[in-house]
């Protein structure tokens, strides 16, 4: 049996959560300030591309499925500053609606640092569909859910596999066949994007591109027998698995893996911070050199820190009644 936490803020009406998550942008995008525009550069370059006729995989990096277009066309015309709002906005909203006010102390993560710096895209499509996925447990819902989180797969690699599993057991013909749907009709018309994620990566800070195999298969028992008593909660535990066995991890993948603290309460969040900031000062300063040491170590913090979640609600188990 399971009960809330006792700090937890309910945010369910949906007039409430635009008004919310408007007002956050509005704010965001009145005081954000780009420090460089070039991943801006090459998503926009890459839907442009599309809509011209040509192939988005003719723009050097963009590596992103074709189905990304759909999705990112809507604001491909705006400013990087409107983007970095949008990330913002959807990160912070959808703490309030499946976390804690405490869990807006994860926007100084050093992964979403590292978006807002990068100009970032990631979180325009993988904030709105793990809120989705969370919120739309089958059906339609899902499967658009699917689609956006595989834009940037790498942040929810593991995630992913375990609610396809469970899709398929669940007989969720609807999620399933939109996503197959679209996948196969975009790959037919983009088939260049298979030779274009063939090119070799330039670094990754995922345990198994830093450790390989076996320091992959290492890490997995050791966040298992950490969340051995949560282990119920597939979707955090995929989340925390990710950064383990995806082949390609930037440090802006890591907010991913922040939120996953969206529901540990103050006390908890705040050692995750600034242990983290702690971590990307010491691992993160020179270039391709030890950001995996520090990133694993973000990894393993929030697998011992972060609540175990019920339809994206942090529970702990309710106290036994006294008779």
């Amino acid at each position: 049996m399971f009960q809330p936490l006792p700090t937890q803020r309910q945010y369910h009406h949906p007039l409430l959560l635009a008004v919310v998550f408007v007002g956050i942008f509005v704010v965001a995008r009145l005081l954000v300030h780009p420090l460089n525009t070039l991943d801006y550069s090459t998503f926009t370059r890459g839907v442009k591309a599309a809509w011209q006729g040509d192939s988005p995989y003719s723009v050097i990096g963009y590596f992103m499925p074709p189905w990304s277009v759909l999705f990112l066309s809507p604001v491909v015309n705006q400013p990087v500053e409107t983007w970095l709002a949008l990330d913002i906005a959807f990160f912070a909203t959808a703490i309030l609606d499946l976390g804690t006010p405490a869990g807006l102390l994860l926007l100084l993560h050093p992964g979403f640092i590292t978006l807002f710096a990068s100009s970032n895209a990631e979180w325009l499509l993988i904030g709105p569909g793990l809120w989705l996925l969370y919120r739309t447990q089958r059906g339609w819902g899902r499967g658009l859910a699917w689609l956006l989180l595989t834009c940037k797969p790498q942040s929810a690699l593991v995630l992913l596999l375990f609610d396809g599993w469970e899709a398929l057991r669940q007989r969720d013909w609807k999620a399933i066949g939109l996503a197959a749907v679209v996948a196969l009709i975009s790959f037919a018309i983009y088939p260049q994007f298979f030779t274009q994620i063939t090119t070799p990566l330039d670094w990754s800070l995922s345990v198994l591109a830093r450790f390989g195999v076996l320091g992959a298969i290492a890490v997995t028992g050791l966040i298992v027998a950490i969340r051995w008593k949560r282990l119920d909660d597939r979707k955090t535990l995929g989340l925390l698995l990710s950064p383990v066995w995806t082949p390609y991890m930037l440090q802006y993948s890591y907010t991913a893996t922040a939120f996953t603290m969206r529901g540990a309460g103050l006390l908890r969040t705040v050692i995750y911070v600034v242990a983290s900031l702690i971590l990307m000062i010491l691992f993160w300063q020179n270039y391709h050199v030890a950001e995996h040491v520090g990133a694993l170590g973000m990894v393993l913090l929030a697998a011992i820190l972060a609540p175990a979640y019920r339809q994206g609600k942090a529970f702990k188990p309710a106290a036994p009644v006294e008779s």
